[in-house]
């Protein structure tokens, strides 16, 4: 069996597993389960469970002495601003990964959205598509639906820093290539690495069914390699990766690892295995190395 389809075979199991780990499920927004970090105290980890295959998004909210930090909004279904109202009293700052559906579409019940510049545009036209990232038909009621709305927007560059109090600095780490504005988030208080899905369990995409009217330059393997290279000094001290999607706590190798799939990406293109876990014709290439795998097409290059 090849590697990538027992990597998957585990993410899979790791999902059913969920519900049997220590978690909470609130009153104020019972589509999610709340995790409590397990060695860190005010961090938590806030799934959603999309009943479809890869798809389960997670949040995370980092509480600091003074503010906190809600990381990503997910598919925008129930009252998430009420659950972290429930789980802080402390003044919010909601930041996106990145502007895709399954990330940003609960930013409607935030006034506003940190967001690296280049996901901008993208986000101002997610904001005001008539069709919208939803998760499978039937676990969700209607009514529960968070409309679209545009927040007003912050633009955020590589090395902008959240400022939690006492010291505790959150800081942003521009990693293109998924999306053109992608960002990782670098808690240097605790060494954790919030990286969305630019380094996940499951692989990342890169693929040219991702539009790229703007910034297309940043939406290729060659630009997440540079990113990673740059990024890798600072990232020295991590301990754990929390994610996207899929795992949770995973090795900081995964971030060697993916750029040295990135770089045979870029030497060896088709020296890929043909991708089958879902069916999309633009996700039929994938590379992987050690723990990293990459989804691409050759436009993405």
């Amino acid at each position: 069996m090849s590697n990538w389809k027992k990597y998957m075979e585990q993410s899979d199991a790791y999902a059913a597993s969920l519900c049997k780990k220590p978690h909470k499920v609130y009153d104020v927004d019972p589509y999610v389960m709340v995790f409590e970090d397990e060695d860190v105290p005010g961090v938590f980890h806030i799934y959603y469970d999309a009943h479809s295959k890869g798809a389960g998004a997670w949040m995370h909210l980092i509480v600091g002495q003074e503010r906190a930090l809600l990381i990503d909004t997910a598919f925008g279904i129930g009252d998430l601003r009420g659950l972290v109202e429930t789980l802080t009293d402390k003044p919010v700052d909601v930041v996106n990964t990145h502007f895709h559906g399954d990330h940003s579409a609960g930013n409607g019940q935030f006034e506003t959205i940190f967001i690296h510049k280049y996901d901008i545009p993208y986000l101002e036209m997610s904001e005001k598509a008539e069709n919208r990232l939803l998760p499978a038909p039937g676990t969700y009621r209607e009514e529960d639906i968070i409309p679209l709305r545009s927040a007003k927007h912050i633009a955020m560059e590589d090395g902008f820093v959240f400022r939690l109090g006492e010291g505790h600095e959150v800081e942003v780490i521009h990693m293109p290539g998924h999306a053109a504005g992608g960002c990782m988030l670098l808690d240097r208080k605790y060494n954790l690495l919030f990286s969305g899905d630019a380094v996940v369990f499951t692989p990342t995409l890169i693929i040219g069914r991702f539009p790229a009217p703007y910034y297309p330059e940043y939406l290729t393997v060659t630009a997440f390699r540079d990113a990673l290279k740059k990024a890798l000094p600072k990232c020295q001290n991590v301990k754990k990766l929390y994610t996207g999607h899929s795992v949770q706590g995973i090795s900081p190798v995964y971030l060697t690892d993916m750029m040295d799939c990135c770089e045979k990406i870029i030497a060896h293109p088709d020296q890929y295995e043909t991708y089958d876990y879902v069916s999309d014709p633009s996700q039929k290439q994938i590379m992987c190395v050690g723990r990293a795998m990459i989804v691409y097409t050759n436009d993405r290059i």
